[in-house]
């Protein structure tokens, strides 16, 4: 059993199982098996990495296809928005403001919130 079995046998909400999630990087053996993985988890796991990738580096210049698709499935839509407008239009001056206008840095509460209750309905399935 990994961490993220006994997590899911354990823990009834989502607030709790984000939480739970965010401990991937100390159990690098998931990572094999991240395909094997049910879509919503791979969604969160990847909002997680994108939010420690942001909080480390900034908006990278790579493609974020992916975590446009997890915030989408989420519905994180704006959050969406503004990563596919910065992949459309990556350039330096731009930058800066794609970055601030992210939900990430203007409501870090909020954000995690409708991951929060995206991993409560799927927990509850």
């Amino acid at each position: 059993m990994n961490f993220i079995d006994k997590a899911l046998s354990e823990i009834t909400n989502g607030e709790d199982f984000v939480q739970a999630m965010a401990d991937i990087y100390e159990h690098a053996e998931v990572r094999k098996e991240f395909g094997n993985l049910p879509s919503w988890i791979q969604n969160i796991i990847t909002v997680i990495d994108y939010d420690t990738e942001l909080a480390m580096n900034g908006l990278d210049f790579k493609s974020y296809k992916n975590v446009i698709e997890a915030l989408t499935d989420m519905g994180l839509i704006e959050e969406a928005k503004v990563l596919t407008a910065f992949e459309n239009d990556s350039s330096q001056e731009n930058t800066d403001i794609y970055y601030y206008n992210l939900a990430l840095n203007n409501d870090y509460e909020f954000f995690w919130d409708k991951v929060y209750s995206y991993a409560d309905q799927n927990i509850k399935r």
